[in-house]
């Protein structure tokens, strides 16, 4: 690792980093993705990083998560990579590299120092060490807003915003300590999100008869299918200029929004392919582009058991619902997809 790279890097000014770019050799497309979007850099970066190391190319991606650490768009980017960076080096055959991951990670413990979101992120990874007490200082810091609230205030959150005290209950729980009043508030939320789990997103006769709000059903293009739709004209706006990653990262966070909106709602995700909804759309001589198509077809064409139709949110070490085959939290779910 470069020996300057540290992840208590200031935020690094754009020439710096534009210059440490471009000896990388990044594809075109972010390339194109970075001067299109500059406010969005650090956003394009981690997921860049995120691709690489999905396609295997672990070498490449060190290089770009060590550039963010050491040329930070903004402070908190710089902290994601330097938690991404632990996880890759943590993962290495060479113990100098473990080594590494272990002093990045005793930097970014370093009080006063870590945000809220990549304390998440990095007590997660924690959790999966069983590195308890040091997973519980991480949510303690990501759940502060939190539990700065009377826990009383906290009952119409959304379980997403309020998954800090979930990950803190269950740290406290592993170390022995009695509940508090925040600790009662994830309870409930992590009895509610097991029920979720445990309950089909529709019965064998259609959509469940049920109080309250009914469920609701974002659609979707698979990653399969996304450059074709794309090329057939199924996709407009914002949706059509980015690639799928960006697609599915709007999508989440529409759903997110959602979420806050009307808590307790139930929601899945479908993702389906090109020619099944522009077949049921000619037969049914509704409009292609429709999302309204889309939802027709999902809810008189799918059956209950049909592995496309996916509870939201996933547990957080669950497969990401986009089909990344990343874990939920490190992709959708992560803390910077706000």
């Amino acid at each position: 690792m470069n020996e300057h790279v540290s992840s208590t890097s200031p935020a690094g000014d754009d020439g710096s980093l534009t210059a440490a770019l471009r000896e990388l050799d990044l594809p075109d497309r972010v390339l194109k993705e970075l001067a299109a979007h500059p406010d969005d850099t650090g956003e394009v970066l981690m997921d860049s990083a995120v691709e690489l190391r999905r396609a295997g190319r672990d070498d490449q991606a060190r290089r770009l998560l060590e550039t963010v650490c050491e040329h930070p768009p903004a402070s908190e980017v710089g902290q994601y990579a330097s938690v991404e960076l632990a996880d890759l080096l943590r993962k290495s055959q060479d113990p100098r590299d473990r080594a590494e991951a272990d002093r990045i990670t005793s930097e970014l413990l370093r009080p006063g120092h870590l945000g809220e979101g990549p304390a998440d992120l990095l007590g997660e990874d924690l959790r999966e060490l069983e590195r308890w007490e040091e997973a519980l200082h991480c949510f303690n810091i990501a759940a502060r807003r939190l539990l700065a609230e009377p826990p009383e205030e906290l009952a119409g959150a959304d379980d997403l915003s309020l998954s800090p005290l979930v990950n803190r209950l269950l740290a406290r729980m592993k170390l022995g300590l009695p509940h508090d009043g925040h600790d009662e508030v994830a309870l409930v939320v992590a009895q509610r999100q097991a029920e979720g789990a445990l309950g089909l997103p529709y019965e064998e006769e259609g959509w469940p008869e049920e109080e309250g709000p009914g469920r609701e059903v974002e659609t979707l293009y698979s990653r399969e299918a996304f450059d074709a739709a794309r090329a057939r004209g199924l996709l407009s706006g914002e949706a059509a200029e980015h690639d799928a990653d960006a697609y599915y990262r709007a999508a989440e966070r529409s759903l997110r929004e959602r979420d806050r909106e009307h808590p307790g709602t139930p929601r899945s995700v479908v993702l389906h392919g090109v020619e099944e909804v522009a077949e049921f759309a000619e037969r049914s001589g509704q409009d292609p582009v429709s999302s309204d198509t889309a939802l027709d077809w999902v809810e008189l064409e799918l059956s209950a058991d049909d592995p496309r139709l996916r509870s939201w949110p996933p547990g957080r070490n669950e497969p990401c619902w986009c089909g990344s085959g990343r874990k939920y939290k490190k992709c959708c779910g992560s803390p910077s997809n706000r």
